[in-house]
This record gives C-alpha cells, structure tokens and sequence, in this order.
C-alpha cells in the first residue's frame, strides 16, 4: 500500500528563549511632553516619564541644554525634569 501517514511535529519551546530581557525594550515615553504657556521673566518647569530608566538629554533644536543658571535638569529613574528660568521670547 502506498499511502502515506501524516508527519507530526512537536514544537518545543526552551524557556530561556522566552525570556525577554528588559534592557532589549525599546525606551518609550508613558508620559510626553506638553505645552506649557509662561511669562516672560518666571520660569516653566517640563516634565516627561519614560517606560524605564534611561539617561535624557534636553535640546532645544539641535542644541543640547546642560545644567545651568538657565536650565536646571532633574532625573529620577524613569522620570526627568526640565526648568528654564528667567523665560525669553527665544526660549519658545
């Protein structure tokens, strides 16, 4: 007879390959930034919330904002903090 009996596979799944490693996570924002509106000569504080902790760095356009007496920068874990003092018509 030449008939055939059907091929069975068995899938089988190491546990270790089902793992995924929180650092392979891509680092999305949970809580972007929004506008704010301020006056001229106080200060606005931004905020912003990434799903892990993860090292941010602030621009403004192509320039990279460092702590200064204009700009205060906080992070704590997954959340990071921008304050711009003494506010111009620029900093917009």
């Amino acid at each position: 007879n030449s008939q055939q009996s059907p091929i069975r596979f068995d899938l089988v799944l190491t546990p270790s390959l089902l793992v995924l490693h929180p650092s392979a996570l891509p680092i999305l924002f949970q809580e972007e930034l929004l506008n704010k509106e301020a006056t001229e000569g106080e200060a606005v504080t931004l905020h912003c919330k990434l799903s892990k902790s993860a090292q941010v760095e602030w621009r403004k356009g192509n320039k990279v904002l460092k702590p200064s007496d204009k700009y205060k920068i906080e992070q704590e874990g997954p959340f990071a903090e921008l304050t711009i003092r003494d506010l111009e018509l620029a900093d917009a």
